[in-house]
């Protein structure tokens, strides 16, 4: 629960940051970053499923 709190509070002041700075180009690469780390967690999770049915 904390590191979700601290995520949260994480990503409210880059937001801000961004809004604050007119650094618009912050926020898609948030976004992008957010997918490719969910593609890891997933891919590392279902890694042994599928290599131990290719071998």
């Amino acid at each position: 629960m904390l590191r979700t709190r601290h995520l949260l509070r994480l990503v409210r002041d880059v937001c801000g940051f961004a809004v604050v700075n007119r650094a618009w180009w912050i926020l898609p690469l948030m976004a992008l970053l957010a997918i490719i780390t969910v593609f890891i967690v997933v891919g590392q999770a279902a890694a042994p499923y599928t290599l131990y049915t290719v071998f």
